[in-house]
């Protein structure tokens, strides 16, 4: 029996607002536990102008960042950068000696450091397992990342179904709930004011928070669903704020199109990085969340925001009564935005499945993580149902 030493030296990689937002009650948990030698790398869009420069974010925060792996190139390249992370993260592995990598979600980034951990025999704690984005090619990076894992933390009892059917031991499959919602309940989120001076705007009544991400799998177009959904900004009166996209393929595309399209609009807001605390003080006060983001499946509706998801990317994942599903279609759209400005879409009691975990979630991966024991060496068995 191999115990993960008396204190856990876990490596934490955070590539982007993606999974720190994601991540970040658990680092702070985990800093703070005697328990624990937690070592925060940072890497991919953390480090780039472009992106925001979200590093910085996480320096104000007071956590001590153990490694800087800057291997995204400029352009950004998913074969060479892919290469390149892998290479980077297990040179990482082979010099600090953690006892487990923890991993979140479902990125190329976050793909090439499970391959990594795997090469130099690292155990693998793995976020967020068993869900589903039909639309994105993140989908089957997410369920390689399952069977590269060998302690699995999932946000709902679904998903850990889901992982379970994939050949994994229950033993080894935790429900501890989403820890992205452990922000919801941060004293410290920045007032209104202070937002508003962010922002560079007043967030009157109402306020739509806009995020279009690539649609990996299915358009050929990156452009259409974001020209859709400015169409229905144009005719909808409301104050906008747009987060601008990831670096997946078309992400540079549809940036250049939101820096366009927003110029002497004086009602929208363009920001590359809120950061995790305004981006729950910014949503404590949005009716409408508008995108394709999985922001919109999960965070917008434990704050009590109407969504409208469009097109197919988050196409697999549970949903609530306060998400609508509109097709790529400018008409259906506005007619969408108009109805949520107008009315709040209120649960119902067949969607009351929807039960992620909202509170201390943290508290639960870091105790899941301290009672983990792995077996000698990293053999894993396929568990049938």
């Amino acid at each position: 029996m191999k115990i993960l030493g008396n204190r856990k030296r876990i490596a934490v990689l955070t590539t982007g607002r993606q999974d720190y937002g994601v991540l970040r009650s658990t680092v702070h948990s985990m800093h703070n536990d005697p328990a624990f030698d937690m070592r925060l790398w940072v890497g991919g869009m953390h480090l780039k102008e472009r992106f925001g420069t979200s590093r910085d974010l996480i320096h104000s925060e007071g956590i001590p960042i153990a490694q800087e792996l800057d291997f995204l190139g400029e352009p950004p390249n998913p074969i060479e950068d892919s290469s390149r992370a892998m290479t980077m993260v297990g040179n990482v592995l082979l010099s600090e000696s953690p006892d487990a990598l923890l991993l979140v979600g479902d990125r190329w980034e976050t793909l090439s450091a499970g391959m990594a951990a795997t090469l130099v025999t690292v155990p693998i704690i793995h976020l967020h397992g068993g869900e589903e984005t039909e639309g994105a090619i993140d989908n089957v990076m997410r369920h390689a990342l399952t069977k590269l894992s060998h302690l699995h933390l999932v946000s709902h009892p679904s998903y850990g179904k889901r992982v379970e059917q994939m050949g994994e031991d229950p033993e080894n499959i935790v429900v501890v709930g989403a820890p992205g919602l452990d922000n919801r309940f941060r004293d410290d989120l920045p007032s209104v004011n202070e937002l508003e001076d962010f922002l560079g705007l007043s967030l009157d009544d109402p306020v739509v928070l806009v995020t279009v991400h690539p649609t990996t799998l299915g358009l050929k177009d990156p452009i259409s669903e974001v020209m859709a959904v400015s169409d229905a900004m144009d005719k909808v009166e409301a104050t906008y704020v747009v987060t601008l996209p990831n670096s997946d393929a078309g992400g540079a595309a549809i940036r250049d199109y939101w820096i366009n399209w927003s110029k002497d609009r004086e009602n929208v807001s363009l920001k590359e990085v809120l950061g995790a605390g305004r981006y729950w003080s910014l949503l404590n006060c949005t009716k409408v969340m508008l995108g394709n983001s999985s922001s919109g499946m999960l965070e917008g509706p434990s704050a009590g925001a109407n969504v409208i998801n469009v097109g197919d990317r988050q196409f697999g994942r549970i949903r609530n009564s306060r998400i609508r599903d509109v097709e790529v279609n400018s008409a259906e759209i506005t007619r969408l935005l108009e109805e949520a400005i107008q009315q709040d879409w209120l649960l119902e009691d067949e969607m009351e499945d929807w039960d992620f975990d909202e509170r201390l979630v943290s508290q639960r991966i870091i105790e899941a993580i301290g009672k983990w024991n792995i077996d000698g060496p990293l053999r894993k068995k396929f568990h049938s149902i």
